[in-house]
């Protein structure tokens, strides 16, 4: 079968396809009268996930931006928000839902607040913007009005929740770090009772540099005797590296005297900085006057009884030394879980949401459902579609002869010529029904 014979069999047909291309359009016309109009408002919420958090500083990384934006999804389309959605609007105390409620099947739960919270559900819809940070919701109402009080309640309600959730999350994890901090604390002050209670015992005491008192006076007796026996004069009547910073001190004194007064703590400081350097100078001036060096040999004898004493004392240092080390690890532990617990409270406290409206929900000027051209478009589809099928159909179970093509394919043979009346099909018609009322007499006289 080539085109020609397929549109010669189309347009045979065509009292079967134009009826049913008609009666779907016209069918799909008249329901479209029928259906209720629904309109659709639309709410934007941007998620200011690239933003650090204003309490921790902390961004949201890539590999959980698709479960979180799921979770917003789910919980803008969850019962938690609907339900109260339902609360603001009133509907659970409408006499008009009330009966509804009672005539449905739902009637034997009792919880008209749930199947209230379904309907919202069912009517409200929540995605992102592809290839944006933007979260829609839209809600479809049969009024305009009623479509864009609900969405923007939907929205209120929902960031309400999320600062909410929050809020919980982050009190819950504070008082869970408050008691960790609380034990860090008392493990921290136990560990300082053990060490204060074994530097009683034992007499050492601990520098603010975390050494032992003893092992620092043998670095000083070692640094003077490594001083005794060097130089301290500088040849030429220079001045010993004592007396250099003794005047440098003088210096700074009298700067200080002028513009700090004496009052001052620097200038205070410079003070005693001043006796301690005077005392060195001293003693600089005295091992000059001596060549011998007098008192090299009793500082060499106090270095080496001050280095019996340390080692001496050397087990019970090392186990100071443990003790303040294991008091500086519960000082960091304690000092992490309370700082843990001040940032957890304050994000307790904060309204932010990581959230922030960007449009707010507009009565439609026009309803997005019926899609009229849609309708009918898709109805006289469906139609012209239906009539081509049916129309092959009848065909096929009833071929003709159409053209001389028909024939050939037929009969198995090529056709000679074609004789073509030049009467009309009503003509035609009427002869052959002539034709088969005539009876032909004896002699060959045509009688009615």
């Amino acid at each position: 079968m080539n085109i020609v014979q397929f549109f010669r069999i189309l347009w045979a047909r065509r009292w079967i396809i134009i009826p049913a291309f008609l009666v779907c359009v016209t069918t799909a016309t008249l329901v479209v009268q029928f259906l209720p109009e629904r309109y659709l408002a639309t709410t934007r919420v941007v998620l200011n996930t690239f933003k650090p958090d204003p309490v921790t500083g902390q961004v949201m990384s890539s590999q959980f931006m698709r479960a979180y934006v799921q979770t917003q999804t789910e919980l803008i389309e969850d019962y938690a928000t609907a339900g109260r959605v339902v609360d603001q609007l009133g509907w659970a105390n409408d006499p008009a839902n009330i009966a509804a409620f009672n005539a449905s099947s739902a009637a034997g739960t009792g919880d008209i607040r749930r199947w209230l919270s379904k309907q919202i559900i069912a009517n409200t819809k929540a995605g992102m913007i592809e290839g944006s940070n933007i979260l829609e919701i839209s809600y479809s109402d049969s009024s305009p009005e009623r479509a864009e009080r609900i969405a923007n309640i939907i929205r209120t309600t929902f960031l309400e929740l999320a600062r909410a959730g929050k809020r919980q999350a982050a009190t819950k994890s504070a008082d869970w770090y408050a008691v960790q901090a609380e034990e860090a604390r008392k493990s921290l002050a136990a560990a300082v009772q053990a060490r204060t209670d074994f530097m009683k015992k034992t007499h050492i005491v601990m520098t603010e540099g975390g050494g032992d008192l003893e092992t620092q006076k043998l670095q000083q007796l070692e640094g003077a005797t490594a001083a005794a026996a060097a130089p301290t004069i500088i040849a030429g009547g220079g001045m010993g590296p004592a007396q250099m910073q003794l005047a440098q001190i003088d210096q700074q004194i009298q700067q200080a005297a002028t513009s700090l007064g004496p009052n001052h703590p620097a200038f205070q400081a410079l003070q005693r900085q001043r006796e301690v350097y005077a005392k060195a100078a001293a003693q600089e001036r005295a091992q000059a006057s001596s060549p011998v060096g007098p008192g090299r040999g009793a500082i060499e004898g106090a270095a080496q009884a001050q280095l019996a004493r340390v080692l001496g004392n050397r087990e019970d240092v090392d186990r100071l030394m443990q003790l303040q080390r294991d008091l500086s690890l519960k000082q960091d532990q304690y000092m992490k879980a309370a700082q843990r617990v001040a940032d957890l409270r304050l994000e307790a406290s904060s309204d932010d949401t990581g959230m922030s409206t960007l449009s707010e929900a507009t009565a439609p000027e026009s309803p997005y459902y019926p899609k009229v051209p849609m309708i009918i478009g898709g109805a006289a589809a469906f139609g012209l579609g239906l009539g081509l099928l049916v129309a092959l159909l009848v065909e096929l179970l009833g071929r003709r002869v159409r053209s001389p093509e028909d024939l050939e394919i037929a009969v198995d043979a090529p056709v000679l010529g074609v004789v073509q009346s030049r009467a009309s099909l009503t003509t035609r018609l009427r002869r052959a029904h002539e034709d088969a009322g005539d009876t032909v007499a004896p002699h060959g006289a045509v009688v009615n």
